[in-house]
């Protein structure tokens, strides 16, 4: 899929619209061009003291013409310009169809402030190219031709000839230029996602900017991606701001010489002087179409070098898709068993052949549904990963996962992650009210459900505290709520839809030990009959499950059991528990 293929779509559901908006530019400019014509005429009727009916006739000629060539000219905006709007929509849903349906590896290669650059400004020059960019070189290119038959017949085809003698030059002039105008705007569109990227992550991580006072720092920071901007800018400005003036100059020249050169006709008896004040004002029309070329390049090359950024998303294929899965399977009873899985992360910069060391290696174990399995272990050794692949965040590649007796591979990624409730360490929460958050993953849940959630979680009775109770609105990714209360709402989340399989990622790192202490009495009731992980440090939570799997350093499995035989065991768990307990 690329943008050419998106915007053929487009036009074949919406192009007539389009293309009757078209014809009618071609319309109002040949009304527009006519208009010196029947001045001349006029001013032949003034001279020849033919006035009365037929300088009426002129003048409303006139009017009718400028009336047409308006009246036109508001429909044909309408229609195309409606288009264009309308192909900047389609190409902006689409292009956020086609990022959502990415995998993980994607988002850590491309920032945040590029992709929104890309889907704004580059969207918006796509529009710009197939509007204003269009609508000028039609416009231009009617308004040079009926400029040229009009003259022809006003003072004949070689003085015709002589007034359009800089066109081709000048169009070739252009025509050398074009690249260079492509590259800048390639330039420009770069800088702007790196302006974009550094205020996003500023404005992202603005608590930590203020709580080590860096704010004149990264103001610098910015102020010199502003200053980058701006050079680039300036570069393109310095090509694109001589053509008009080139332009208009050749053809200052041409209308210089035909004054005198049409004086002479005159007194010789050549043309009437309508004529000659016709020739003239066809010459001022065909300056502006010769001179809009010059902005229909740069508005084209814009389009372009937008369109070649934009492809370079849409040429990014998901790294997990359902090539392989089954119509139909699906997550029953829970059943998880991974057998010699090994993972190492892929490399981001294809420019380098490094690879990076396993972070999971030949890990193998088997969770029975209903049945609850913490997971501890040091920082770095593989417990996110783990919960990553188990929700096919990135894609397998050494061992295999089994849910239900199914190769994880063989079950839609929609359906196996509808039956996985997640809860991240990160916690992210929308800026929505509590109650739309909870209930994310559908609008049918019902408020009884949300508030069981929430009293499993035990954060039911801090959200009645709040003035709006269910209601408050959280702010951007939560700010307004402690990181606590951030967790358990994330958690309430999770539990609300019910799934088959439960995945807390170190989720009760942020709260005290009695509310550690409900949450897993909540979660105890809960989770009766799904089949749980826990991702954790803290030996009460791991206490919650049936078993518990250390990990190693190095990736590995350095324990399984229950949580008596690992402390039977005296190893990395029984010093892990000693360590929490402070015993020696």
């Amino acid at each position: 899929m690329t943008m050419k293929s998106i915007i053929l779509e487009y036009f074949k559901k919406s192009g007539l619209r389009y293309f009757i908006g078209l014809a009618m530019v071609f319309a109002s400019t040949y009304f527009a061009a006519s208009i010196p014509g029947l001045l001349g005429q006029a001013i032949d009727v003034l001279k020849e003291g033919r006035a009365g009916s037929e300088l009426t006739r002129a003048a409303f000629n006139i009017g009718l013409a400028a009336f047409l060539a308006f009246s036109i000219r508001f429909i044909w905006r309408f229609l195309v310009l409606g288009f264009c709007r309308g192909i900047e929509t389609y190409c902006r849903i689409r292009l956020f169809a086609h990022l959502e349906s990415l995998s993980t590896d994607f988002y850590l290669k491309y920032n945040t402030g590029d992709i929104i650059t890309r889907a704004i400004s580059d969207v918006l020059a796509l529009r710009r190219m197939f509007g204003i960019g269009i609508v000028m070189a039609l416009d231009a290119l009617t308004m040079f031709i009926a400029s040229a038959i009009n003259m022809a017949g006003a003072a004949g085809f070689g003085m015709m000839l002589i007034a359009a003698v800089p066109a081709p030059f000048l169009i070739f002039f252009i025509s050398l230029i074009r690249k260079s105008l492509r590259k800048r705007q390639y330039k420009i569109r770069e800088a702007a996602s790196d302006l974009a990227s550094k205020v996003q992550e500023n404005l992202g991580g603005i608590r930590v900017i203020k709580t080590y006072a860096q704010e004149y720092s990264e103001a610098e920071n910015v102020s010199e991606l502003s200053k980058n901007l701006w050079k680039a800018e300036m570069r393109m400005v310095r090509l694109s701001a001589s053509i008009s003036p080139i332009i208009k100059t050749a053809f200052a020249l041409v209308f210089s010489a035909f004054i005198i050169m049409g004086s002479q006709m005159v007194g010789a008896g050549s043309i009437t002087i309508g004529d000659f004040t016709a020739f003239n004002g066809y010459i001022l029309l065909m300056i502006n179409p010769v001179a809009m070329i010059g902005r229909v390049i740069e508005v084209w090359q814009m389009g372009l070098s937008s369109m070649q950024r934009l492809d370079e998303l849409f040429r990014r294929k998901p790294s997990v898709n359902d090539a392989y899965a089954e119509e139909g399977a699906n997550v029953t009873d829970g059943r998880i068993e991974v057998k010699n899985l090994s993972f190492a992360y892929p490399v981001l910069d294809e420019s380098t052949d490094k690879r990076y060391e396993k972070v999971l290696n030949n890990i193998s174990f088997t969770i029975n549904p209903g049945e609850t399995l913490a997971i501890t272990g040091p920082v770095g050794s593989g417990k996110t990963t783990l919960a990553s692949l188990l929700l096919r965040l990135w894609p397998i590649s050494q061992g295999m996962i089994s849910v239900d007796g199914q190769d994880i591979n063989s079950i839609p990624v929609k359906n196996l992650r509808t039956a996985v409730g997640y809860v991240p360490q990160d916690n992210f929460l929308f800026s929505d009210s509590i109650i739309s958050n909870i209930r994310f993953h559908s609008p049918d849940v019902t408020d009884d459900d949300v508030y069981a959630a929430a009293k499993a979680v035990s954060i039911h009775d801090n959200i009645m505290d709040f003035p709006l109770k269910y209601d408050t609105v959280v702010g951007e990714r939560g700010m307004t709520l402690s990181g606590g209360q951030k967790q358990r709402v994330s958690i309430a989340r999770a539990l609300v839809r019910k799934p088959k399989i439960l995945l807390l990622d170190d989720c009760l790192s942020a709260v005290d030990a009695e509310t550690e202490h409900a949450i897993i009495s909540g979660l105890r009731q809960y989770m009766s009959g799904i089949t749980g992980i826990i991702i954790t440090h803290r030996v009460a939570a791991a206490q919650l499950a049936d078993r518990i799997m250390v990990l190693s350093d190095k990736g590995m499995v350095a324990e399984i059991g229950t949580y008596q035989e690992l402390m039977e065991l005296r190893g990395e768990f029984y010093n892990l528990v000693l360590l929490q307990t402070g015993e020696n």
